[in-house]
This record gives structure tokens, sequence and C-alpha cells, in this order.
């Protein structure tokens, strides 16, 4: 059951409301901008995420004032500049980034209000936060306007020239390691997560998998296995033959082959879960 809502029936803070709630969870752009007078801004958007890799671009949108329709001084300095640079916000900076995004003057530096440091950039002007694990310069690509009215959004797209990474992110592979970068998300109203306390993997099929719709109708339809479990069954290139290796599994119970079946999803043991689903159809059929 579904509670649908027409948007032409809300009110804008109604609108507003169920989309920062219902899209979730929202990571940070932390953007420093700075305008034609040299004076730096800074302020969070959780209206942000990346739209290409050649060339790497990233986005952001700052709405219009739900309030008095006027525009955020980061767009406005954007506007002039073309340049700005997006910090990465981890657990750390959290309560200093709520504070930044207090309605300061337009030539008040939130960077001072906020207590952040610095880091100059290498190809822009505008610097980055200091305290930042990842950081990037961007010049501007486009702005897509989206309403002249309060609340509408500003999607500016900017061109990724430089990345600044802390070193002790990265695992002994140099790659970013998600449990050390932790970067904090955005919820609806004043909840944020830390994400690495929600980390976990899942691995994409090797092949084209078979799908649900080749799965063992005796499997498929069982209220025992859930719609995550059916997936892994479901990835695998073939339905896999009966193997010896595991012939101790034809001495167990249905309900204890449908126990290694949930244990060795849990552990992506995937070809020994199939091994219980043939000896399970096989005293079905019996």
């Amino acid at each position: 059951m579904y509670k649908s809502i027409e948007t032409k029936n809300l009110e804008l803070k109604e609108i507003f409301n169920l989309m920062i709630s219902g899209i979730a969870p929202r990571p940070i752009a932390f953007v420093s901008s700075q305008d034609s007078n040299g004076h730096d801004n800074l302020a969070p958007f959780s209206y942000f995420n990346g739209f290409g890799s050649n060339p790497p671009i990233i986005g952001f949108s700052p709405a219009n004032s739900g309030r008095t329709g006027k525009q955020k001084d980061t767009l406005l300095n954007i506007k002039e500049t073309k340049e700005f640079c997006v910090s990465i916000v981890d657990d750390d900076m959290v309560e200093q980034v709520s504070l930044s995004s207090c309605e300061y003057d337009r030539s008040i530096d939130e960077f001072v209000k906020s207590g952040f440091s610095k880091k100059q950039s290498s190809l822009i002007t505008p610097p980055g936060v200091l305290d930042s694990p990842f950081i990037m310069e961007c010049k501007l690509y486009d702005i897509i306007e989206l309403g002249n009215n309060p609340g509408s959004g500003n999607l500016i797209l900017g061109e990724i020239l430089c990345f600044h990474v802390r070193e002790n992110i990265l695992n002994d592979n140099n790659e970013i390691d998600p449990y050390k970068l932790n970067p904090i998300a955005r919820l609806g109203y004043n909840f944020y997560t830390r994400s690495k306390d929600g980390l976990f993997e899942v691995f994409k099929p090797r092949y084209n998998g078979i799908g649900f719709d080749q799965l063992p109708p005796l499997i498929r339809e069982s209220e025992i296995l859930n719609g995550n479990q059916l997936a892994k069954l479901a990835g695998v290139e073939a339905i896999p033959l009966k193997s010896d290796d595991f012939s101790k599994f034809d001495e167990l119970s249905t309900n204890e082959l449908y126990d290694i079946i949930h244990n060795s999803l849990k552990t992506n043991n995937i070809s020994e879960a199939w091994q219980s689903i043939i000896r399970i159809i096989e005293k079905d059929v019996q």
C-alpha cells in the first residue's frame, strides 16, 4: 500500500521535505568559491554527485531561497569567476560544516566563521578545505537554471582539473579506502549518516546471470529465500551440475540444506549454495 501525493497539491516546504527525506543518503559537496573582489565563500550542498568521467564532471545545485527567491552567494560567485573547489566532508568536520551553512553576508568568509583552514589550490584561485580528505579543483562547465522561483534549483556542472587525496585514506593498492574516507551523507531534517557504519559489499555478477526467470520454480517461489538471496543465485552463468564433492549434503534434511544456503550466501559461496539447492530439488521430486 502506497500513499500517493501529487506535487501540485503540496506546498513548497512539503515538497522539499519529501525530497530530502526520500532521496537519501546524499553526499555533501562542501563548495568553496570566490567573488570577483577576492572574497572567499564556503557552503555545503547535498544536491550533489558525479556525472561523467571523460571529461570528469561533477554537479551540485544551490537552490534559490525558499523565502525570498534570492540566489545563493556560491552561485553568484561561480557565475563571476567560473571556478570552484569541492571538498568532501568526513566525520571530524560535520559540526563545523553545519555552522558554515548559516546565511552570512556575501562578504563574510565562512572559512573564518566555521574555523576551517584553507588549502591553496594548484590550478584555480578558490582554496579547498585543508581539513578535508578529498578535494576537487573545478572550472565551470555549465549552469542550468531550473526555474526562477523560490526553491528553484541551479545545476552547476564543473570539470575537475585536479584531485587532492590525503595519503592516509589510501590502501596498499593506492586506492581510496572507504573506511578511512568515511564521508558523511545527508538525510532529511537534521539527520546525517556516517558511511563506514553501514558499509557492505555487493559483488556484481561475473557473467550475464541466468536471471530470476531461469531459477527453478521451487526456489524462485520459496518463502524461505528473499530477493537479495535469489539475486545472488540468479547471477551464475548457468545452473551447475551436481557435484560429488558435496556428497555429504545427500544425507541432510531439507531444512538443513536451506540453512546451508543461507550461510553460504552470506559468505558469497554461491557454488555451495547451488549444490544444496540441487539436493532440495531432488528431494522434492522423490
